[in-house]
């Protein structure tokens, strides 16, 4: 029906389009949740989610609705309607269609595990952070989002029941890998590839939004990493399911070490998981992903070629 209507925009517009669907989405699935939340709250759940009690289990399984609404409202939603309506009728979209074979997939998988003390030592690098003194109200603010992000964390993952592993599990890497995949790799940095003509650019550029989107900016420089292996994975293969297995493995294991870790299970949180100054582990872990990355990219080239 209206599948490729806008098909023939320029690439600006249809950048405009995507950032007007994002932001339309994320305020109906803000309004559908404090609809959905009403008749168990009251009224006054506005001022509950403004000021939220972390300690309050209330309170967190109604913020935790809120997440799971905005995720697939407002992040997966726009980049589903916005691919049917960018895309050509004569062209299917080929992202998720496209199947990649057990070996790459099985090579993501150790790529993540094996990338873990590169995106601790960038997320040590990070944590010094430090601004001029003319930007000290910056860095104030920065200071507080991440405080705040620390809060939520803490709040959502600190319950050791099997059921709320199970919701952390949907929540936290399962919906997170479906929608910033679908809209980062397979929206955004497929928008910026065939705008600047530049497979390079587009990574960089997807991955740096990917990166700031998430508010917490002494988290920025992993994330940012992290993005620009996504995005090139989707590249190399033509398929989102690549980045959605990397995404997934990635908070899948935050969530499985800091369950374990509040177990008493073992001794490391999810925020420490990874972090090790020690170099003789950053340069096995560096060596490890250059040759994963290089083994996926020769053999997703010779499967674009054989296909």
């Amino acid at each position: 029906m209206l599948r490729g209507i806008y098909s023939q925009l320029n690439n600006f517009s249809k950048f405009i389009l995507l950032i007007t669907l994002v932001f339309s989405f994320l305020l109906f699935s803000l309004l559908l949740g404090i609809l959905v939340l009403v008749p168990f709250y009251g009224t006054g759940i506005i001022s509950i989610l403004a000021s939220p009690n972390y300690s309050e289990p209330a309170v967190i399984t109604a913020m935790k609705v809120m997440q799971i609404l905005n995720m697939v409202g407002g992040l997966l939603l726009p980049a589903i309607v916005y691919l049917w309506l960018c895309s050509p009728k004569e062209k299917k979209y080929s992202g998720l269609l496209k199947s990649v074979s057990p070996i790459a997939v099985f090579l993501t998988f150790i790529l993540i595990v094996l990338i873990q003390p590169i995106i601790g030592w960038a997320s040590e690098l990070n944590s010094h952070l430090v601004l001029p003194k003319f930007l000290a109200f910056i860095e104030e603010w920065m200071k507080s989002k991440e405080e705040i992000g620390a809060q939520v964390t803490e709040a959502f993952l600190s319950s050791t029941s099997v059921n709320s592993l199970l919701i952390n599990i949907l929540m936290v890497a399962i919906l997170p890998a479906f929608a910033e995949e679908i809209l980062f790799r397979g929206a955004l940095a497929g928008l910026f590839k065939a705008w600047t003509k530049n497979v390079h650019l587009a990574v960089f550029l997807s991955a740096f939004i990917f990166a700031a989107i998430h508010m917490q900016f002494y988290g920025f420089l992993p994330r940012f990493l992290l993005g620009t292996a996504l995005g090139y994975l989707y590249f190399w293969s033509g398929s989102l399911w690549l980045p959605i297995v990397a995404h997934f493995t990635n908070n899948f294991l935050s969530v499985i070490v800091e369950f374990l870790f509040r177990k008493g299970m073992i001794q490391t949180n999810a925020e420490n998981f990874g972090v090790d100054n020690a170099t003789w582990l950053i340069v096995i872990s560096i060596i490890g992903v250059t040759g994963i990355l290089f083994s996926i990219y020769n053999l997703t080239s010779r499967q674009n070629k054989e296909g």
